[in-house]
Order: structure tokens, then C-alpha cells, then sequence
């Protein structure tokens, strides 16, 4: 089978969708299966990449760290597609190469399949060319117009195809296929990782890994590290990623005089987060804008409990009171469980083991699941 998957996002992007593209491509070749990405150029993307289309792409000033692609890329992709045969496009963003996706999908009877990943809505402020009242309600109509276009759509949660039905868009065929995580094991003890990061061996570690937006609620943990700080005075916040609000972020902890309380960590490669997560207590996670909780799950895979708030699709990945805490939107509630998992080594201990068999979707059966959405809609179009 030859599958052509479209996205903006691509590695070298770091964030979730890239994860999820770059997955699904490796698992359907490791398969056999032919394999073409369609994204953008990018100035830190290998110059030799096998079946990757790179199309011309600007700088958004927005969000430069996210190259888009040129509008209508048209005569490359039409001889592509001329002198290729493609049983399945995949579509994974719906908006610029998206929609190329699909108009090519029906130029050439190709039948597509569409990625529901983001909460897009959650997101304007990256766009702002419209007052944000009328950027939702275009955004809300493209997206029931571009969905109902698919012959299927995968989601990664329930609360995703939720969010999608809430807002009046009801695609054709919907799946619920949550992205599959490779779970490295702990590479090193926690002895060796704090050494490597520079922590005493008993001091207090809550870690935050992702990125450092605006989205991600960030917020919540600095209004409820003072809480923490009156019950276990020498905890320590660990933010680990990098991203557009790290100086924001870095003037808060100053004004706020927690210098001594956070670390900015900034990026590390993904090969040696194994040592952040060995080295820490708790994972905390305050994001309410996430179709699925990606980054808990690594987390408990190297054994830490959670404090998640109890919002958007990360819930779905904690067992509330058995492998992490959920909690509200608010600083005293998440503050009350980070405490009380810190004091009750017993219970802390108890969900750690807890979180090392959690189920878990891994990346072979999340592509076992997606094939059997790309066999469904050749057999519709046959």
C-alpha cells in the first residue's frame, strides 16, 4: 500500500503531531508499506530524507518556530501524483496542506483520511488577523465543511470526537485511536540522574515536561507553588521544554521571587529524558487545551504518579486515585494533591508501581488500528 501523509508539522518540529506523524510513518514501513510525507521545508531538516516531500514554506510571524508551507503548491504535487500510484492519503492538519490533501484525494479518486489532533480553538491567539468572535466561527465552519470531506476521521480521544460533535461537526466514520508511545526503560538510577542535573538527593521534585506556551496553562503551577512551598519548603518546580513563553515565564519567577523554587530546564533531547524522569517526584500537568496525554503516559511508564487537571482529553490517560490525581482548574485543589503525595510516601509509592502497568497504546497496535481505517475506506471507494 502506498500512503501519503500531509502535515505542517514534521520533525524536526517537536510537538505532538510531529510525534504522531513520524510514528505512524516509521511503523507502516517497519510493515512494508510505502510511504510518502508531504511538509514543509524546514532550515534544520536533513538533506537526505527518504519519501519526504519539502515544499517552499515562509516564516509566520506568529509562530516562527513553525514554518508553513507556500500557498498552492500545485505543479510538484500533480506530477507527483501523475506518476505515482497512491491507494490512501492521510491528512493530518486541515488547514494548509490539508486542503491540498483533499482537493488531490478527489482530483485523483484517492480516498483520505483526516486528523483531528488539536483544539484548534484553543490556538487563535497564534492567528490574530481577526477580532477572536469571528476567527472562531470561520474556524468552526471550515472545520464541519473539511471533516464531512473525509471518507474517515481519527481522533485520539473521546473528548475529542466530544469537542468535534459539540461544535456541530459530524464527520462520516470517526475512530478513537490514541497515539502510540514508545516506552524507553529507565537508563539510569535516580542516584545518577540527580547527580547529572545538579539536585540534592532528597529534595522535593516536581517536574512539568512539554512546551512552554501559553496554551499549556503554565500559570497554574506558579500561582500554586507558593501553596506547596508553606507545607514543603524546599520543593522544587522543574519546567523542562522550550517554547515561546519561556521569557514570560522566567520575568513571573522573578517578580514572584521563586528562583530558588523553579528551574527553566529548556529542551532536552528526547533520548535522555529518561534521566529528567528519573530524577523527579511527581509529574505535574496543568494543560486543559490537550486531545490526549501523550507525555503522561512516558511519564508513568518511568514510574511517576501525576497531578493532572481535569480538563480536555489528558485525563483520559490517569486511573484518578490509582496511578496520579486529577483536580480542578485551580491553585489550591492542585497544590492540596501535590502535597499530599509528597507527605504520604506510602501512597506516592503505591501509584508509582501503579503507573509502570498502566494500559498503554504502543506505536505497533496504534498502526494496526490506523490500517484497519485505510482498509475500511478502500474498500468504501472500491
Amino acid at each position: 500500500m502506498h500512503i501519503v501523509l500531509f502535515s505542517e508539522s514534521y520533525p524536526p518540529i517537536t510537538n505532538g503531531v510531529a510525534v504522531s506523524v513520524n510514528t505512524l510513518r516509521r511503523e507502516l514501513r517497519r510493515r512494508g508499506h510505502r510511504v510518502t510525507v508531504v511538509t514543509a521545508q524546514h532550515a534544520q531538516a536533513s538533506p537526505q530524507e527518504e519519501g519526504v516531500i519539502r515544499l517552499p514554506s515562509f516564516s509566520w510571524l506568529f509562530a516562527p518556530d513553525y514554518p508553513l508551507p507556500q500557498p498552492r503548491p500545485l505543479p510538484q504535487l500533480h506530477r507527483f501524483f501523475r506518476e505515482n500510484r497512491v491507494d490512501v492519503i492521510h491528512v493530518q492538519i486541515p488547514f494548509l496542506l490539508g486542503v491540498e490533501g483533499m482537493r488531490l484525494g478527489q482530483r485523483y479518486g484517492v480516498p483520505v483520511v483526516a486528523h483531528y489532533h488539536t483544539l484548534y480553538d484553543r490556538y487563535l491567539h497564534y492567528v490574530p488577523i481577526l477580532p477572536e468572535g469571528a476567527l472562531r466561527a470561520l474556524l468552526w465552519w471550515h472545520l464541519r465543511r473539511f471533516y464531512r470531506r473525509a471518507q474517515a476521521t481519527i481522533v485520539p480521544s473521546r473528548f475529542a470526537r466530544q469537542y468535534l460533535e459539540r461544535f456541530g461537526v459530524r464527520p462520516r466514520h470517526v475512530e478513537v485511536i490514541p497515539t502510540g508511545v514508545q516506552f524507553h526503560p529507565l537508563q539510569v538510577e535516580r542516584q545518577e540522574a540527580r547527580e547529572r542535573y545538579g539536585l540534592s538527593p532528597e529534595r522535593p521534585v516536581l517536574v512539568y515536561v512539554g512546551r512552554l506556551a501559553r496554551e499549556k496553562n503554565l500559570n497554574l503551577l506558579l500561582e500554586m507553588l507558593p501553596l506547596v512551598r508553606r507545607e514543603v519548603p524546599d520543593v522544587l518546580l522543574w519546567l523542562v521544554g522550550g517554547g515561546n513563553a519561556e521569557k514570560a515565564l522566567h520575568t513571573w519567577i522573578q517578580r514572584r521571587g521563586l528562583t530558588e523554587s523553579v528551574r527553566l530546564q529548556g529542551r532536552v533531547p528526547h533520548e535522555q529524558i529518561s534521566a529528567v524522569y528519573a530524577a523527579a517526584d511527581l509529574f505535574v500537568f496543568p494543560s486543559v487545551t490537550e486531545t490526549q496525554g501523550l507525555v503522561l503516559w512516558e511519564a508513568q511508564a518511568h514510574g511517576l504518579p501525576c497531578v493532572v487537571v481535569d480538563e480536555g482529553g489528558a485525563p483520559e490517560s490517569v486511573r484518578d486515585g490509582v496511578d496520579g490525581l486529577l483536580v480542578p482548574n485551580e491553585s489550591t485543589a492542585f497544590a492540596q494533591a501535590v502535597v499530599r503525595l509528597l507527605r504520604d510516601s506510602a501512597l506516592r509509592q503505591q501509584m508509582s508501581q501503579n503507573a509502570l502497568c498502566a494500559p498503554r497504546l504502543n506505536p505497533e497496535e496504534m498502526t494496526e488500528r490506523v490500517l484497519g481505517v485505510y482498509q475500511q475506506v478502500l474498500g468504501r471507494s472500491a
